[in-house]
């Protein structure tokens, strides 16, 4: 079968190469691939949306304080990508910037408008808009630069392989799609649970995706509920973002055991083996590793 419990050094090189591109860039996936033979394309993948990701959170804030700078270049005619490629940022991110500034709408709006451009961006700016103002004498180049904007926002989402919607949708889905195959191999082996959504119906807040009816034992570890994650588990996501919510769990429910699909650093697998509540695995168990509880009627 595939590799996925890998090498804390193998991760580190990935890691380095991504970190190595510019900020906008997709890798040459098919070249990172035959540098990580024993890697799955899926993991590859997975570790670099990660990577993408905490990047523009890293450089969101920067881009947003120099959004002014940024709006006088496109304002001047400048081309999005070519102000996207010089400040080394996302076209769709830096795009969504600019919407919210130039045309003066909020965050909320911003997000609406880049998924529908036609819909959303208005035929004339805002008059107390920076581009309201910027174009307040004419209004054919405002109506002029509404077109633009909306030919931008399409030709962004076209394009961004990093942070357009399409990739958004594309991880949502990716995340439905082992929930479902969770629920499935469950069935399969006849344990009873309980789905995240009757959960929050039951009033949950923060719930694993699954929370067994009756506890089952993996390779001897008591696991009361199980979470699936569509990624790669590498330290950053486990020990910063992913071990404060499962503790949670492990407060309401009980140890439990958490499945990234698309593998592990073997460091956490091997602590998560040795120590713990939250036992990390890289894929289902196989059936011969869990043991039922069996409820036996009273006499």
């Amino acid at each position: 079968g595939r590799v996925r419990i890998m090498r804390l050094a193998e991760y580190e090189s990935i890691r380095a190469h991504l970190l190595s591109l510019p900020c906008a860039r997709y890798p040459d996936m098919d070249a990172l691939k035959a540098a990580h033979p024993g890697v799955s394309l899926d993991t590859l993948v997975s570790i670099c949306a990660q990577e993408s990701s905490r990047r523009i959170k890293a450089h969101h804030g920067r881009h947003a304080r120099a959004i002014s700078d940024h709006a006088r270049r496109y304002l001047a005619g400048e081309d999005i990508f070519d102000v996207a490629h010089d400040a080394d940022f996302p076209p769709c991110q830096l795009m969504r910037l600019l919407v919210e500034h130039v045309l003066g709408v909020g965050h909320k709006a911003a997000g609406a408008l880049i998924r529908d451009p036609r819909g959303r961006v208005p035929t004339h700016p805002p008059p107390e808009s920076p581009a309201g103002a910027h174009h307040a004498d004419d209004l054919a180049a405002g109506a002029a630069l509404c077109e633009r904007i909306r030919f931008d926002v399409e030709r962004c989402v076209a394009w961004d392989h990093v942070a357009s919607p399409a990739v958004d949708a594309s991880r949502h889905s990716a995340g439905r799609e082992y929930e479902d195959l969770l629920e499935e191999k469950l069935n399969a082996l006849g344990v009873p649970f309980v789905s995240e959504g009757s959960l929050r119906a039951e009033g949950h807040a923060k719930t694993p995706d699954v929370k067994l009816e009756l506890p089952i034992a993996v390779r001897g570890r008591v696991v009361n509920w199980i979470d699936s994650k569509a990624s790669f588990c590498d330290p950053i996501v486990h020990y910063e973002r992913g071990a404060e919510q499962f503790q949670g769990y492990v407060d309401r429910f009980g140890p439990g055991m958490v499945v990234y699909w698309l593998g592990v650093v073997d460091e956490i697998a091997e602590e998560s083996e040795l120590r713990g509540d939250v036992l990390v695995v890289d894929d289902f168990p196989d059936e011969s590793e869990v043991t039922k509880l069996k409820l036996t009627p009273r006499v």
